[in-house]
């Protein structure tokens, strides 16, 4: 179990995503650094991001709409093992890996069936790639 901080809902609803940390967490992903997670974030900002964890869907699908579906995987990868590895980055059924799939999904672009063996063995989070089912 984590203690992590409590961010209340009119309080994430001014919260932006920034390019910048996205492709931070692309380049950990491409360069197969995700294994060294929580670093290289200081532990404030790991507190700082825990919050972006919990995002609705339309911020998170607004913030990567402009990536391409290769990063759109990158990003997939990154929120799968960081939230397993950050404590206090658990999203359960409001991961990001969730709605950035979605993006791919709406693209016609589904993941493959390595990717998904992989989502598997990285993760217990039982609703990454595809979200609750209700």
């Amino acid at each position: 179990m984590s203690i992590g901080s409590w961010t209340p809902e009119s309080e994430k609803a001014a919260l932006q995503i920034d390019t910048d940390w996205l492709n931070t967490c692309i380049a950990i992903s491409e360069s197969d650094a995700l294994d060294k997670l929580p670093a290289p974030f200081s532990e404030s900002e790991q507190q700082h991001y825990s919050a972006f964890m919990r995002l609705p869907q339309d911020t998170w699908q607004q913030a990567v709409a402009d990536l391409n579906n290769d990063q759109l995987i990158q990003l997939i990868r990154f929120f799968t093992v960081a939230e397993e590895r950050i404590s206090g980055w658990e999203a359960g059924a409001e991961s990001p890996a969730i709605w950035i799939n979605k993006v791919l999904r709406q693209r016609g672009e589904k993941l493959s069936t390595d990717m998904l063996r992989w989502i598997r063995a990285n993760s217990r989070n039982r609703f990454i790639p595809n979200g609750s089912l209700g």
